[in-house]
């Protein structure tokens, strides 16, 4: 071999060492970008239950979980009362559910039936697990069985829908007719 390739062979192989040594083990970063999920689900089932008893029951068709958040599409959840029958449903496209306090934020068309043929629709819905409550600043409509109709901006109320507070502006209409005084 002569001068010039003994050169070649020899430069090579310093330039591999250094590239070598370049590369140690557990370099790589061990954290995932904020918008990349840890884990992502499909046809995803979240319990929640009190002292051993089904409060409701969240699905989707997709969860993407990031370190206090899941992200959920194609949204249902079904709520139970304290002897475990199914009471309401709430559907939505898409919601978040903070993974530490149980709360859920769902949106985009949000609708709620109750086993009392009660009806909601909003735009947005905040369920406050620690006190069972629904609430939105958005306007909703609530149609009842007996054909009332409550429109108003923004609500509070419970999964029943029994307990209903609008918190803005309200109107109504309603089939009920006051008895005459004058009998």
């Amino acid at each position: 071999m002569n001068e010039r390739g003994k050169k070649s062979i020899l430069c090579f192989c310093f330039l591999a060492g250094i590239v070598l040594l370049g590369c140690e083990e557990g370099k790589l970063p061990e954290t995932l970008e904020p918008d990349i999920p840890k884990i992502s689900l499909e046809n995803f089932s979240l319990t929640e239950t009190k002292q051993g008893k089904k409060m409701w029951i969240l699905e989707a068709k997709n969860a993407k979980v990031y370190d206090e958040v899941i992200n959920v599409d194609s949204v249902r959840i079904r709520f139970f009362n304290k002897d475990e029958v199914e009471f309401s449903v709430l559907y939505a496209p898409g919601g978040i559910l903070n993974t530490r306090t149980h709360n859920i934020l769902v949106g985009d068309s949000v609708s709620v039936f109750t086993n009392d043929s009660t009806k909601l629709f909003t735009d947005s819905l905040f369920w406050l697990n620690d006190s069972q409550r629904i609430i939105t600043d958005c306007k909703v409509k609530i149609l009842k069985q007996d054909g009332t109709v409550i429109e108003g901006n923004g609500l509070r109320a419970d999964p029943y829908l029994e307990k209903i507070e609008i918190l803005g502006t309200a109107k109504g209409v309603s089939p009920i007719k006051l008895p005459d005084i004058n009998k």
